[in-house]
């Protein structure tokens, strides 16, 4: 068995308290990497895999930092960037932390390959799972890892699809296979005009949750502070009245627990 002191990740930060990661008080670990190139991403600087501000730190390092917070903490959370392409590496840090009685979450896209993460799936608590959105329009939105300068353009559906449809599909069919499993706290939708049908996508989601009503839908009117094109991106924001309007809708689709943020 590989010591922790042995296994490393590159860190981006570490906030010792949070009360916005998941339930109850926890630390969350931010590292560094993720396959996606979001838009409206509000910590871009976590998108590359390797960076020399990021440094690389042992498992063992990041166990002793939470540890230093108990018992103050409930648990652990893991964002980025996105924390499933580390996912071997995050077994043993996991089931180290629920030996202590900790409870680990990872902060994803969903945008993962089920059967390669199920390792560690299985030592997870819960997610924090994000919809990015549905259909054509998220190739721009969040998979045009040449635009690193994530310039807003008004090519909102691209004229030829460079992902195929499948993988655009993966977030969803995550989604089903996680919620079956009691893997799921709250699902988030960022929010935002014409990249998405997002009446279409929380129709589907509503299919999803139903059984399901102790989940938590999120719904987070997007905001420009922190991303790369804030003047891009501003004239795709909707109005706090198209927020209401969409959590109205999936109420209406039978979601009961539903947060708006504006």
């Amino acid at each position: 068995m590989v010591a922790l002191s042995d296994i490393f990740v590159p860190l981006h930060r570490i906030i010792p308290f949070s009360n916005v990661e998941g339930q109850g008080n926890r630390t969350s670990i931010f590292l560094q990497g993720c396959k996606l190139n979001c838009l409206y991403c509000h910590n871009p600087e976590t998108i590359p895999r390797y960076t020399e501000e990021a440094k690389q730190v042992s498992l063992q390092y990041l166990y002793d930092q939470v540890m230093d917070a108990v018992p103050f903490i409930r648990g652990v959370t893991i964002s980025g960037g996105e924390p499933t392409i580390h996912h071997k590496k995050l077994v043993p840090l996991f089931e180290a932390f629920r030996q202590k009685g900790l409870t680990c979450y990872l902060d994803s896209s969903g945008f993962f390959d089920f059967e390669t993460t199920k390792p560690l799936i299985e030592v997870t608590d819960k997610f924090l799972f994000d919809l990015k959105g549905d259909g054509a329009g998220l190739q721009t939105l969040c998979f045009d890892r040449k635009n690193q300068a994530g310039k807003v353009s008004e090519q909102v559906i691209p004229s030829i699809n460079h992902i195929k449809p499948e993988n655009l599909a993966r977030n969803l069919q995550n989604l089903a296979k996680l919620l079956p499993l009691d893997k799921v706290e709250e699902v988030r939708l960022v929010y935002l005009n014409e990249f998405y049908d997002a009446y279409h996508l929380l129709e589907k989601v509503a299919q999803l949750l139903k059984p399901y009503p102790n989940v938590l839908l999120k719904i987070i009117r997007v905001h420009t502070k922190g991303a790369r094109d804030e003047e891009g991106l501003a004239c795709f924001v909707p109005s706090i009245e198209q927020a209401d309007k969409l959590a109205a809708f999936a109420k209406q689709c039978g979601i009961n627990k539903i947060i708006t943020i504006y």
